[in-house]
């Protein structure tokens, strides 16, 4: 029998220590150095994590920008997060496994998780995203046992595809296109995309990485 995932989390009373918002925050180093401190993470099980409003699940949300696009995808029956599929989305990435954890360096394991879900969505090895907000949604049930790290990553080209069933249809479409109407996305991504200028802007700097 295989081994559950065992999933990145840090206790919610922590983020409300901080100061719980929602919807999207720009206060990146108000949360991000904290909530991914290795003495403030743990790894739980995931059916476990998913039931538990005592913790938060660590979750990268990498948003891919090639020339003025950002890539856009739907969610499929392949990803486990059932309560999202059939929306579109312009976020890349998922949960940190214990797995992930010394794989590319001695840390806890955010950094190389973030790097490893980035490989295994979408066709692209060289990760060098950079944080620019923090998402909370505890509106729904899965919002409320999730905290999204949004990136930015600016990629050369758009020579990149889909590699899970998770991934459905993958294309980069004007980013003028994508803030239109944010009404068919899941809601991380209607918030990114509300708020996508800020977030592009704070892109271009070195201080979030």
């Amino acid at each position: 029998m295989a081994t559950e995932e065992r999933v990145l989390c840090f206790e919610r009373k922590l983020f409300e220590e901080l100061g719980v918002f929602q919807g999207l925050s720009l206060a990146i180093e108000k949360y991000l150095p904290v909530v991914t401190s290795s003495s403030n993470t743990l790894y739980l099980n995931r059916s476990d994590a998913e039931q538990d409003k005592r913790y938060k699940q660590l979750i990268p949300y990498v948003l891919i920008i090639c020339n003025g696009r950002i890539l856009r995808y739907r969610r499929g029956r392949g990803g486990q997060e059932t309560r999202l599929h059939g929306l579109y989305s312009v976020g890349i990435g998922g949960h940190i496994s214990e797995e992930d954890h010394g794989l590319f360096s001695s840390g806890l394991g955010y950094q190389e998780g973030m790097r490893r879900e980035l490989m295994e969505e979408v066709a692209i090895d060289d990760v060098k995203g950079t944080a620019v907000a923090v998402i909370n949604d505890d509106s729904t049930d899965v919002g409320y046992v999730h905290f999204g790290v949004v990136h930015v990553l600016a990629v050369a080209n758009e020579n990149v595809a889909g590699r899970r069933s998770g991934i459905v249809a993958p294309e980069f479409i004007p980013i003028v296109e994508a803030v239109k109407d944010a009404s068919g996305y899941e809601s991380w991504s209607r918030f990114c995309l509300e708020h996508l200028n800020v977030l592009l802007s704070d892109s271009t700097t070195d201080k979030h990485r």
